[in-house]
């Protein structure tokens, strides 16, 4: 469990100085319309009992990170104009109709950020991986379609904090090019 909460706030950190880069002035004139942007979509998500509505990223991020023999997958999205987040962590490459277990002892989880900007304070991250009494976190996530290092998928899941409060997401939606 330490592994997988390392692994997702290594991930979260990563979103962050990602999503923290500002374009140079320089840059002005360069067509980025065909860049590797990725989409990341939730018809419903929430925290604590509440429903927010709908989660869109159109900036979001897919990386595949290698080493040692494992690979491991990351989708990460902070909510457009808003400052919730959601991050994946899947063990193994993707491939067309393959599913990836979250919560249970899995490797593979999902974090969800009340506010992104703000890592320190643990009420505000929901994990797939916290169970205890009478709570248990998990969802599924399911790579739809590969081409290339194009790829999409769907996912759900619920995820607790450390007060056990509940944070989930359904009829979630993912496509981009992975880096």
């Amino acid at each position: 469990m330490k592994k997988l909460f390392f692994l997702l706030l290594a991930g979260l950190f990563s979103t962050v100085i990602l999503f923290s880069c500002h374009r140079n002035d320089d840059d002005e004139n360069i067509d980025n319309s065909t860049g590797n942007a990725a989409t990341l979509t939730a018809e419903q998500y929430g925290f604590d009992g509440a429903n927010a509505g709908k989660f869109s990223s159109t900036k979001a991020g897919i990386v595949r990170t290698s080493a040692a023999g494992v690979t491991i997958i990351t989708i990460s999205g902070i909510r457009d104009g808003g400052k919730e987040s959601v991050n994946m962590v899947l063990y193994g490459d993707v491939a067309a109709n393959k599913v990836y277990t979250l919560g249970n002892g899995s490797q593979n989880g999902i974090v969800f950020r009340k506010d992104y900007q703000n890592v320190t304070d643990q009420s505000m991250s929901y994990s797939t991986d916290n169970n205890g009494a009478n709570v248990s976190g998990g969802g599924e996530v399911k790579i739809t379609s590969v081409n290339g290092n194009k790829i999409e998928g769907t996912f759900y899941a619920v995820g607790y904090n450390n007060s056990k409060r509940e944070a989930f997401a359904e009829q979630g939606k993912f496509s981009g090019t992975i880096n």
